[in-house]
């Protein structure tokens, strides 16, 4: 019992660290307005819901948004469907999200969900910074790689993007409400 506990909350960590990586794969077909759709619930879905709404996947094509994962209550699920029906852009979800099995769980769970939070918190700020690029870059902003640790966000500009935009990229990282710092790649 205390062994799925422990699985459980190191799969909320494992999911809120690989939130970025999962937005920057758009399925085939995607544009970069249904892209930041995602971004935009994936957003409100960490900010209302915390460790749990790490564990809803969202995908968006057009204004209609799919939501998939296990979350702990019931009334959790529920609520991940208001929600994304609140996100500007959206037309319509489709709630696909189970319920997992409560149990009770020991100190080590309880430090594995404060490492899930603060990975939470991460996710969070590396969306909110992924929205301001693609609202001020527009698709460049989706060319560019971001990872936030702490306050801190990488950025990884791609080479063939202009300097100036590359300038431009970092300042608006900055500006964003929780970064403390931004560090800035270039990559061929």
């Amino acid at each position: 019992m205390i062994g799925r506990r422990l699985r459980t909350a190191a799969l909320a960590a494992a999911l809120a660290v690989t939130i970025a990586g999962a937005c920057d794969r758009p399925p085939a077909g995607d544009t970069g307005s249904t892209r930041a759709l995602a971004l935009r619930v994936r957003l409100e879905l960490l900010q209302k819901l915390g460790v749990d709404g790490a564990r809803v996947e969202v995908e968006a094509v057009g204004g209609r948004v799919r939501l998939a994962g296990e979350v702990r209550q019931r009334a959790t699920a529920e609520l991940a469907e208001q929600v994304a029906s609140g996100v500007e852009g959206v037309v319509a979800v489709r709630n696909e999200i189970e319920v997992a099995a409560a149990d009770d769980e020991g100190g080590r769970i309880a430090t594995l969900v404060a490492e899930a939070e603060r990975e939470l918190a991460d996710a969070a700020l590396e969306t909110r910074v992924r929205l301001a690029l693609v609202d001020r870059l527009g698709s460049d902003g989706f060319r560019i790689g971001t990872e936030a640790a702490g306050g801190v966000v990488t950025l990884e500009l791609p080479a063939e993007l202009e300097r100036g935009r590359r300038r431009d990229a970092v300042r608006t990282a900055g500006r964003v409400d929780g970064v403390r710092r931004v560090v800035a790649l270039v990559r061929d």
